[in-house]
């Protein structure tokens, strides 16, 4: 069998296959209607082209790619083509949450491969652009384990003519898993190959380009490097407006505001993400990364039963890098059921290495705070000791923000006291570091809105006031009120007004 030659007017389902669609978008259709709507191959093209940084739009694609279809359906179009139509479809699709279809027209894909009359190394190109969007899907769909293979699988599958765009998307999407698994190294080297491969095309911002550049921000967040995180995020949700990827730097962005303490802006994130993905299949990634991140302000708002009722609808996965369990021995920490705590907690120390070791770490912090507060120091110390291990082994920062302060700093005091590796060292520095600044300067982490409040309680406003004045309802106001006396490491009003004096953030 020979090749399929290349089309000597530029465009075949290689050329399709192999440019960054928005690019190719743009050469065709400055071409006059007539040279490409009886074209099924510059229709495809231009159907594959509506992802473009900052102005992606699959409803967009559908009038081409029904054309497309209508000229395909007499079997006489350039072999490849039925299968590259369906796998266009298919990715606006996904761009719409609706996985179940877009796997079933890669299926279709696959099964038209079977039939085509290719050679062989067509049948490998084509059968290597159908995996990789297939791990695409089972990334977006949550399933992160099959994800990974399948990205494995096509990677490898994929060769020198494969297009840059899609083998950087592919390394971007492998990213993220590992960052998701908990293989921080791997996942910041699998980052270094996608991004050379990007710049390497210069696809600039393109979509493609996304899972890598958010798979580094969220590595960056995990690590507590948060200098410029904030802009990167921005330029992300940008540049990803329209597509998949959009719900993900949302849930990002989230994570984001969290760790600088914004609460507030954190839950503005969410609450944009749910409405997002409110019409998305289930189960999703993005679906997941929205309960938990839900769970976390909850818990930390001291909304133990709305926590819960969240918590009961989660499972944990193969691996447990989502780990309801951890999330559940802090509200017993919080209510007082250390014992709870420990019992919950304990499954997820049993498993050793099989677990994700950023929810490892949260369930050996969890463990040993529990045990602190029961007075079996020895116990405490050595549970506190493993979690630096595994945080430091990783280079994982954020996990030590699950613990309140107050128990955390108690096990830090122990610990500087001890002999420890150097790594460990450093990692019982930065986070002595944190807690130092936190007490000397808590009020800095304090939203905007945050401010407005704290004012209005220095002036002996009650909740019900400050609720009227500023239009938000009361258990906004509460809660808001939480997050001020947790940053300023205070429990009453008088406190909070004390401490802020203190601070010089109100006279």
């Amino acid at each position: 069998m020979q090749e399929s030659p290349e089309d000597p007017a530029g465009i075949s389902w290689r050329t399709i296959a192999r440019e960054c669609g928005s690019a190719l978008r743009s050469r065709i259709s400055t071409e006059p209607e007539q040279s490409w709507s009886s074209d099924p191959a510059k229709l495809l093209a231009l159907a594959g082209g509506f992802r473009a940084a900052g102005a992606t739009n699959p409803y967009a694609a559908e009038p081409y790619l029904d054309a497309a279809d209508a000229l395909l359906a007499d079997g006489t179009a350039e072999p490849g083509l039925t299968a590259l139509a369906l796998v266009v479809r298919s990715v606006t699709m996904r761009e719409l949450g609706r996985y179940s279809s877009a796997r079933s027209l890669l299926r279709t894909a696959s099964g038209s491969l079977a039939r085509a009359d290719l050679s062989f190394s067509e049948r490998i190109e084509l059968r290597a652009l159908v995996v990789m969007h297939e791990g695409f899907c089972e990334l977006q769909q949550g399933d992160l384990d099959s994800a990974r293979r399948t990205l494995v699988r096509a990677l490898h599958l994929a060769g020198d003519r494969t297009a840059p765009a899609l083998l950087a998307e592919g390394y971007g999407c492998t990213a993220l898993i590992e960052l998701r698994t908990g293989s921080l190294r791997d996942a910041e080297a699998t980052i270094t190959t996608a991004l050379e491969i990007a710049r390497s095309a210069e696809l600039g911002n393109e979509p493609c380009t996304a899972p890598a550049r958010l798979a580094q921000a969220s590595l960056a967040i995990e690590r507590g490097q948060l200098d410029g995180v904030g802009d990167r995020l921005a330029e992300l949700a940008h540049d990803t407006a329209g597509t998949e990827y959009a719900p993900l730097v949302l849930a990002m962005t989230s994570s984001f505001h969290e760790a600088v303490g914004d609460d507030d802006g954190a839950m503005d994130d969410l609450q944009e993400l749910q409405l997002v993905i409110r019409d998305w299949e289930a189960p999703s990634l993005s679906r997941t990364l929205h309960d938990y991140a839900r769970v976390g302000l909850l818990v930390r708002h001291q909304e133990t039963a709305s926590a819960r009722a969240q918590l009961a609808r989660l499972e944990p996965d193969a691996t447990h890098s989502r780990c309801p369990a951890a999330w559940s021995a802090r509200i017993a920490l919080d209510t007082g059921d250390y014992a709870g705590a420990i019992e919950l907690t304990n499954p997820c120390l049993a498993m050793g290495d099989m677990h994700a070791p950023g929810t490892a770490t949260l369930a050996n912090l969890a463990n040993a705070a529990a045990h602190d507060l029961l007075g079996d120091v020895k116990t405490a110390d050595t549970l506190f000791a493993r979690a630096l291990l595994l945080a430091s082994s990783a280079g994982l920062v954020r996990p030590f923000g699950f613990l309140p302060r107050q128990h955390l700093a108690q096990l830090v005091e122990r610990a500087n006291g001890m002999r420890q590796p150097q790594h460990v060292q450093r990692m019982l520095e930065l986070i002595s570091t944190r807690l130092t600044d936190d007490h000397a300067d808590g009020a800095a982490v304090l939203s905007p809105r945050e401010h407005i409040v704290l004012e209005r309680l220095v002036e002996g406003e009650t909740q019900q006031r400050i609720s009227f004045e500023l239009s938000v309802s009361p258990n906004t106001v509460k809660t808001q009120l939480r997050s001020i006396y947790r940053k300023l490491g205070v429990t009453t009003r008088d406190g909070a007004v004390q401490r802020a004096r203190t601070l010089g953030i109100i006279s």
